[in-house]
Order: structure tokens, then C-alpha cells, then sequence
């Protein structure tokens, strides 16, 4: 997985973006926790895995750093 590993620790969009523009199937797994959800907004990679013909991005919420 050598090949998406710069994807990793993305925003969930640019992620998507990226695939999208290389016409490649993907689908989205979300992990959240129940604690402190309301400071958890931001949608990162965690996890990129190429399952047959498609890619499976593994993502969970972050807060922002900045708020």
C-alpha cells in the first residue's frame, strides 16, 4: 500500500478528490468513539487497503487543533 500511503492522515475530501479524479472505486469505513463528539470534527484517513478491484478507506473524526 506503499503507493496511497502520502493519502493518509488527509482530510476525508481530498482523499475522496484524489480517487475520484483516478476514476478509482472506493468505499468509506467510519470508527468513532462516543466520547467528546462534539470536538470531534474533523474526518481524516487512517487506514488505506485495496480489497479486489476496489480500495477501502478507513476514517475517524479528529479535533481541530485551531478551535
Amino acid at each position: 500500500m506503499k503507493k496511497y500511503y502520502n493519502l493518509l492522515g488527509l482530510h476525508i475530501n481530498d482523499v475522496k478528490e484524489f480517487f475520484d479524479n483516478k476514476n478509482i472505486h472506493y468505499s468509506i469505513k467510519t470508527i468513532q468513539d462516543r466520547k467528546d463528539q462534539d470536538r470531534l470534527t474533523v474526518p481524516k484517513v487512517i487506514k488505506i487497503s485495496e480489497i479486489d478491484n476496489n480500495v477501502e478507506l478507513i476514517m475517524t473524526y479528529f479535533s481541530d487543533s485551531l478551535n
